[in-house]
């Protein structure tokens, strides 16, 4: 097994949905492509795949943090490993290319939110030097928008 880290495609959107699907959020080829495209557009956001022989088989997103009240940041907005490929180091991979794009936009902290739920995610974070700060409760507001952000 030979996993190799590369920036994200358009053209990875079908393996990606895929992917975040086992994490649990489905969503179709359509909107994964949109959104890659936006994060690939992003000068605060970045995406990259890890490929086995070419095929998609884990993502992780990261986006840069601003905060009044604290240093800036980068956080990881997701991170998904195909089932069948977990316990086998893609995630630490993929974790190192964070650590080095963090590094280019000057942040000393890399963040994390996971569900209470994941336990073996928790322990995976912990097994890579991340340490549990905090729980707390996530609230969402819904706003109405006429026109869609592309």
């Amino acid at each position: 097994m030979a996993i190799t880290p590369r920036n994200i495609a358009e053209a990875d959107a079908k393996a990606v949905s895929v992917l975040s699907e086992q994490l649990g959020y489905p969503i179709s080829e359509e909107e994964t492509a949109r959104r890659i495209a936006l994060i690939r557009n992003s000068e605060n956001d970045v995406a990259y795949v890890a490929v086995d022989d070419e095929k998609v088989i884990a993502w992780i997103h990261i986006f840069y943090t601003l905060r009044i009240e604290c240093e800036q940041y980068c956080e990881v907005g997701g991170l998904v490993t195909n089932e069948q490929y977990r316990g086998r180091g893609v995630g630490k991979i993929l974790l190192e290319k964070a650590r080095e794009w963090c590094k280019t936009k000057g942040c000393k902290r890399l963040v994390v939110r996971s569900n209470t739920k994941r336990i073996d995610a928790h322990q995976f974070y912990q097994k890579q030097g991340f340490r549990e700060i905090k729980q707390q409760k996530f609230f969402e507001l819904t706003i109405e928008l006429k026109n869609r952000l592309r």
